[in-house]
């Protein structure tokens, strides 16, 4: 089988099973996340994954702030597939092939995942996450997703699933922006903290 390949916004191919760190390039990505939009696009004003993003790095302390900027890096490359139709897939895989289904389509997804984090971090010029990082990254996602919920999504009639665990949304809204204002903030947020881009602007 020939290697899967996907047009960037430059025009050029990137790899898809196998990233390189040489096609890593962070502008691209933050114009990707910056129009990639979040909740399937329900929601009353559009949640980039690009504006998620700078809302989550809003929460974040400092020291783990270049590791949340590049949390959903991949989707840049293998887009963003929302929560209910993850779990309805793996559902729908479950009704079809049993357990070794939804196996194999967590597998596939976590392998395409780190493959296009570990090139993104590397050419960041980070190590991936460690568990202990990655646990609070996850925490402040949800609060991100939290912040996000209140802010630009209609009521929900019913609960997420989120509610029990005792997090807490930004007490503050962050101003909503269009796509190409979040893509220059969230560049400017790469060469900021990114060690690989430090000193770069």
């Amino acid at each position: 089988m020939s290697q899967p390949w996907m047009q960037v916004l430059s025009g050029r191919p990137l790899a898809l099973l196998d990233p390189l760190v040489c096609e890593v390039d962070f502008r691209e990505i933050a114009c990707s996340l910056a129009q990639i939009n979040r909740y399937t696009g329900h929601a009353m004003q559009p949640v980039s994954v690009g504006f998620h993003t700078l809302i989550a790095c809003d929460l974040a302390p400092e020291p783990l702030k270049p590791w949340v900027l590049l949390h959903d890096g991949h989707e840049s490359r293998v887009g963003d597939t929302a929560t209910p139709m993850k779990e309805a897939t793996e559902a729908q895989a479950e009704r079809l092939f049993g357990e070794q289904g939804v196996a194999v389509i967590r597998a596939v997804r976590k392998a395409l995942e780190l493959a296009h984090d570990t090139a993104i971090h590397t050419a960041a010029g980070l190590a991936l996450p460690t568990e202990a990082q990655r646990a609070e990254i996850k925490r402040i996602d949800l609060r991100a997703l939290l912040t996000e919920r209140r802010d630009y999504l209609a009521p929900a009639e019913r609960p997420w699933g989120v509610e029990s665990l005792g997090l807490e949304p930004n007490p503050r809204k962050r101003r909503w922006q269009p796509a190409d204002k979040v893509a220059d903030e969230l560049f400017a947020k790469f060469q900021r903290y990114l060690p690989a881009l430090a000193g770069s602007f």
